[in-house]
């Protein structure tokens, strides 16, 4: 099965700002992202999934009336929690430069396995992916269950969420130590294909 994984469009969150779990307006007209992200994707697919935060949601709607899908709302797409944003707690919607030195420092030597005050470590994120895409693979619960009731197999399927999550999978299909998770670039509407088995 091919996975597409896409990044949730920008938002007009003040640089600077740490943020999972709190949502922001977009910061432009979210058909920009959609136009863009579409030709990185293929022309048809099986499934679709989306992480619950409105600026996927946003998203998801978007790429689904391009694939001429009528009257999509945000209600009728289907999501997973797992694909949600890192929790980030107590500093989630606050400027990284407003949260105490003494709180970050400890957590940025150590952010894969350190929690956020009230929230998730990076191993948190990584069991939820690692969950998520278990249940896709050939032998998983909801693809056999997928299969199973549209009496076809699943091929394509498209997910909309967060740099975190997309970062998460790419490190485990990569190889990528996931101290290095945050490397390499993960943009704004970029799309990401990997191949599940």
């Amino acid at each position: 099965m091919d996975l597409y994984l896409i990044r949730h469009p920008e938002t007009i969150a003040p640089k600077g700002t740490c943020y999972g779990r709190t949502d922001f307006p977009l910061k432009y007209p979210v058909e920009d992202t959609a136009d863009s992200t579409f030709s990185y994707l293929p022309s048809s697919f099986d499934h679709f999934l989306s992480s619950p935060a409105p600026r996927a949601l946003k998203l998801s709607s978007a790429l689904l009336s391009k694939y001429n899908f009528a009257k999509v709302n945000h209600n009728s797409i289907p999501t997973d929690e797992r694909l949600w944003e890192m929790n980030f707690g107590d500093w989630d919607g606050k400027l990284w430069e407003e949260i105490p030195r003494k709180e970050t420092i400890p957590w940025m030597k150590d952010f894969v396995n350190a929690k956020t005050p009230g929230g998730e470590a990076f191993t948190d994120l990584i069991f939820r992916m690692d969950s998520f895409i278990n249940d896709w693979k050939s032998d998983g619960p909801l693809r056999l269950g997928w299969e199973k009731t549209n009496n076809k197999p699943l091929n394509a399927m498209i997910v909309v969420c967060h740099s975190g999550p997309i970062r998460a999978a790419l490190c485990k299909f990569n190889g990528t130590p996931y101290e290095e998770a945050f490397k390499s670039p993960v943009d704004f509407g970029s799309v990401h294909k990997l191949e599940i088995s």
